[in-house]
This record gives C-alpha cells, structure tokens and sequence, in this order.
C-alpha cells in the first residue's frame, strides 16, 4: 500500500498519484471471482462489481479497460492465503475484455467482464 499509494480494500486499487492500477487476484474459498491462468500464460481476471451485471464503463473496470491508451501502469498481486500477496508484476492486456456468465456473491448468474492480462 505504501509504495503504490492505494487505498487497503478493494480486488482493483487506483492509485491517481503513482498512475497505477494495482489488481489482486484472490485465490481462497470465499473468493466469489474466478480470476485463473491459462495454459498460453494468460491471466483472465474478473472486472470490478460484486453483484448484478458488471460493465466495462463501471469505475476500475474502463481504468483497466482503456489502460493501452490512458498511461495508467497495471500491476499484479496474487494471493493463495488471507493476508499473503505475491507481485506477479507488471501487466497488459493481451487482447480486448470479453464477458461471460459467472455467479455472483448471493450466489445470482449474472454477466461479468473478464480481462486477459499477460505480464510485461
């Protein structure tokens, strides 16, 4: 939080005075986002919103979405344990954000905006 002047919540952190959008993918059981790896190396992280539709003009999500464009630097952390982060580093959006349907906190299908990231 320190070296990217985010806030301490939030899976995707904007940080306007490092430029910086800092995205945590979070690994444990009570994790209702399905952020995973695929076998090219490409992250497929899930968009900010925890329930209902999400869109890719909501907060976080256009940061992430328009971030080929705007300057802002994406960085990632993973985390497989409650309060242990590992920086994957940085990353880019290998190709445009997509949606599919996934299940949302209440336990609700709803759409979500997925974005394929690979590190730089």
């Amino acid at each position: 939080m320190r070296i990217f002047l985010v806030s301490g919540q939030g899976g995707m952190r904007k940080s306007n005075r490092a430029n910086a959008l800092i995205l945590f993918a979070l690994h444990h059981t009570d994790n209702p986002y399905e952020d995973t790896w695929d076998d090219k190396g490409i992250m497929h992280y899930t968009g900010m919103g925890l329930e209902g539709h999400q869109s890719l003009d909501y907060a976080q999500n256009k940061t992430l979405a328009e971030s080929r464009t705007n300057g802002v630097e994406v960085h990632l952390f993973e985390s497989f344990e409650p309060r242990e982060y590992i920086y994957r580093g940085r990353v880019e959006l290998a190709s445009d954000p997509y949606t599919e349907m996934q299940k949302d906190e209440s336990g609700r299908t709803r759409q979500v905006v997925r974005f394929p990231l690979r590190r730089c």
